[in-house]
């Protein structure tokens, strides 16, 4: 059952629908100046997926004012984006409502595209800041707010999160064809990725990026296999970089630990802001990283990856099949249980699945 907020939140937007439907909505011509939203409220993936359909839509109505709704934690992944023209942050959950919905109507926008927004309040501030027309799919709580609703993309076909998020913008009129995400660090960000690179006396294209992150238990992989690959990178004569967020500092210093003493490889979890991390990777010969926020980064900025899978599917959130010197390594999903939750496994089953034999052929095809 939804929490409380949500049903308040979905009471209001069903009186609403019945009150004043939602209008219909017809696609923007290519010459249009309309107003445009884009809507992603969620985490540092979803933001970077959602880079995709604002090129989409830059790239299809040139001469349209373009405006993105994001968490004020993710501002930094399209500050210097040089597609939008206006950023507008999404202060947290029931916070700053009324001066976010001012922001929002001020003056209102001709249509909002629900890329992805899971808090209660994100869909009716939009609604209450009355755009022309909301467009999104039919499976969202708040779809009767709606002008558009699409039906549900078919993961089953082997659709992308990224399929779906273009499949709004063609239903605004755009051309739905832009896959690639987009990341723009500033020079700042580049300046200190070199600063990091040149610390640690690496030349640039030299050095394997190791992400030793994850946002759960459950999708990080073992030190002792980082430690594996690391050792037989360092064997071969790969320069080794340990990257992560401050979290992940603890993990970074048990795969340090387990290298031995005859590998020295330069440590920067917690070290870099992520727009320099990413900036990091960038300067790297490849990265090698479970499913995080900064395997996106990388994968916007064409760094050539291996993505290591767990739990999720990375047919959904993984690289894209376009995307360039991209390879995937998923566990064993036979080792599933069958009652699995991933936010209770602590111990990561599926990941330790993955052997680093196969994430050093892996790697071998993506510098080939």
């Amino acid at each position: 059952m939804p929490r409380l907020t949500t049903r308040i939140a979905l009471a209001w937007a069903r009186r609403r629908a019945r009150a004043s439907p939602p209008p219909p909505f017809q696609p923007l011509a290519r010459d249009t100046r309309a107003r445009i939203l884009v809507v992603n409220t969620t985490g540092i993936g979803d933001t970077l997926f959602c880079t995709a359909p604002i090129a989409d839509l830059r790239q299809s109505f040139p001469d349209a004012f373009l405006a993105a709704f994001v968490d004020r934690r993710r501002v930094e992944l399209v500050r210097d984006n040089p597609r939008l023209n206006q950023i507008i942050a999404y202060p947290g959950k029931f916070k700053k409502v009324l001066a976010t919905t001012r922001a929002l109507a001020d003056p209102p926008f001709d249509v909002a595209v629900i890329q992805h927004a899971n808090d209660p309040d994100v869909v009716p501030m939009v609604a209450r800041a009355k755009p022309g027309a909301l467009v999104g799919y039919a499976s969202h709580t708040f779809s009767d707010l709606y002008s558009v609703k699409l039906p549900p993309a078919d993961r089953a076909g082997g659709a992308h999160t990224l399929d779906a998020r273009l499949a709004l913008t063609r239903a605004v009129g755009a051309a739905g064809t832009h896959w690639h995400m987009e990341l723009y660090p500033a020079p700042a960000d580049r300046a200190r990725a070199q600063a990091a690179l040149a610390e640690g006396g690496l030349q640039p294209g030299t050095a394997v990026a190791l992400n030793v992150g994850g946002s759960l238990a459950s999708k990080r992989w073992p030190p002792e296999h980082w430690a594996q690959l690391g050792l037989e990178l360092h064997r071969r004569g790969h320069p080794l970089v340990i990257v992560g967020g401050p979290s992940d500092t603890i993990a970074g210093e048990m795969v340090r630990t387990r290298l031995g003493a005859a590998v020295r490889p330069l440590m920067l979890p917690g070290r870099l802001p992520l727009m320099a991390s990413a900036a990091l990777l960038a300067l790297c010969r490849a990265h090698i990283t479970p499913d995080t926020g900064l395997m996106h980064a990388g994968l916007a900025l064409d760094v050539p990856t291996v993505a290591l899978f767990g739990p999720d599917d990375p047919k959904w959130t993984g690289p894209y099949p376009l995307q360039p010197r991209a390879v995937v390594v998923q566990a064993d999903m036979a080792l599933k249980p069958p009652d699995y939750d991933r936010r209770k496994d602590k111990t990561g089953v599926l990941m330790r699945s993955i052997a680093p034999d196969r994430v050093l052929d892996a790697l071998q095809r993506v510098l080939a």
